[in-house]
C-alpha cells in the first residue's frame, strides 16, 4: 500500500464526504450541519447531536462509529508511521540532503576526502566558501558532515554523481582522488558538464599535471612538491613564505585576491589605492600577471592582489 500523505489525505476526505452524504440522505440537514456532525462522530469530542436524529440517522451514526472511527485511527497510525519513517529512514535522509545540495549555487565541489581533501575543504570553508564533498567512504563523509560540510556518497568519476552535486551551478571543483587516471576522468567529466567551471586537480608528477591541464584543468598540482617547496621556503625566507601562502592576516595587514568590481572598471590602480588605502601588488589579466603600476587602467575580468590593513582590503571588496 502506498502510504503517501496524498493518499492518506484522500482517504480522510473520502471518509468525511461519506459521513456528510449519509446524514444528508437520512436527515436532510444542510451540508454544513452534516459535515459538523460527521466531524464530531469521527473525533469523538461528544458535543452532542446537531439536531435530533431519526431512527435512520441513529443507525447511520452507529455504522459511522463502527467503521469510521476505526478507519480514522488507522489513518492516523499510518500518518504517524510515515512521519517517523521520513525522519529516521536513511534513504529519506539521503534524499533530503541531496535536495539541499541541488539548491546550492556558486559552491565548490571537492572530490575525495582523504588527508589532502580534508585540508582543502577545511581551508575553503574557513574562507567562507560553500563546499560539497564527494567520497565513496561513508565514514569519511560523517567526519566531513561533523565539520559543517555538505556531503554526497558516490564515485566522483560518475557524471550522474557530479550532477547530483550540482555541478551545473558550481563555481569550482577540486579533484584530489588517489590516482591520476581517476582525477583525469573527473576533469574531463566536469568540464563536459560545465565548461566555465574552474577545476584544480591533484597530480602525482609534472607529466600528469600537464595531462590534467590539456584535459581542461586550470591547474594540476602535486601536493608533495607543493608542501616541499613550502617547507623549503619557510627555511629560506619564512616571512615571505607566510605572505605568499596567505597565512598573514590580521587587522594590521592582510593580503587578498579579488576580482575587479564593476564600479572600478576604467579606473586606474592609483585611483583604487587612493580611494581605499589598499596597495595593489599585481593585476592578473588574461592569465598574465602585471605589475600594479599606478597608471594601469583596470579592465573587466581583471583580478587584483591587494595588501593592506583589513579595513582597507574590505573597502575594495565593498566596491563590488
Amino acid at each position: 500500500m502506498n502510504r503517501s500523505p496524498l493518499l492518506l489525505s484522500g482517504l480522510l476526505l473520502g471518509l468525511l464526504a461519506f459521513g456528510s452524504l449519509g446524514y444528508r440522505l437520512t436527515e436532510g440537514w444542510s451540508w454544513l450541519d452534516c459535515l459538523y456532525m460527521t466531524e464530531m462522530v469521527l473525533t469523538t469530542v461528544g458535543f452532542g447531536e446537531v439536531h435530533p436524529l431519526s431512527p435512520a440517522g441513529k443507525a447511520f451514526s452507529i455504522l459511522l462509529m463502527l467503521f469510521g472511527i476505526g478507519l480514522m485511527l488507522y489513518l492516523l497510525t499510518l500518518l504517524a508511521e510515515y512521519v517517523l519513517r521520513s525522519v529516521t529512514d536513511p534513504d529519506a535522509q539521503r534524499r533530503r540532503k541531496e535536495k539541499k545540495v541541488l539548491s546550492l549555487r556558486e559552491h565548490t565541489i571537492v572530490c575525495g576526502y582523504g588527508q589532502v581533501g580534508e585540508a582543502v575543504a577545511t581551508a575553503l570553508r574557513g574562507a567562507g566558501r560553500t563546499v560539497v564533498v564527494i567520497d565513496q567512504r561513508p565514514a569519511h563523509l560523517e567526519w566531513a558532515e561533523a565539520h559543517g560540510l555538505y556531503t554526497l556518497v558516490g564515485d566522483a568519476t560518475d557524471e550522474d554523481v557530479l550532477r547530483r552535486a550540482g555541478i551545473e551551478h558550481a563555481a569550482a571543483l577540486v579533484s584530489v582522488l588517489s590516482s591520476d587516471p581517476a582525477n583525469l576522468y573527473v576533469v574531463l567529466s566536469a568540464k563536459g558538464l560545465n565548461p566555465g567551471l574552474r577545476v584544480i586537480a591533484r597530480a602525482s608528477d609534472e607529466s600528469a599535471a600537464r595531462k590534467m591541464r590539456r584535459a581542461g584543468a586550470d591547474e594540476g598540482v602535486n601536493p608533495y612538491q607543493l608542501s616541499g617547496n613550502r617547507i623549503a621556503g619557510m627555511m629560506l625566507a619564512p616571512h615571505l613564505a607566510r605572505l605568499l601562502s596567505g597565512d598573514v592576516s590580521s587587522e594590521h595587514f592582510t593580503v587578498r585576491e579579488l576580482d575587479v568590481p564593476a564600479a572600478l572598471v576604467g579606473q586606474t590602480v592609483e585611483h583604487l589605492g587612493r580611494s581605499t588605502g589598499a596597495l595593489v601588488v599585481a593585476v592578473w589579466r588574461g592569465g598574465q600577471a602585471l605589475r600594479g603600476r599606478p597608471q594601469e587602467v583596470l579592465q573587466a575580468g581583471d583580478t587584483v592582489l591587494v595588501a593592506g590593513a583589513a579595513a582597507e582590503v574590505e573597502a575594495v571588496e565593498r566596491r563590488s
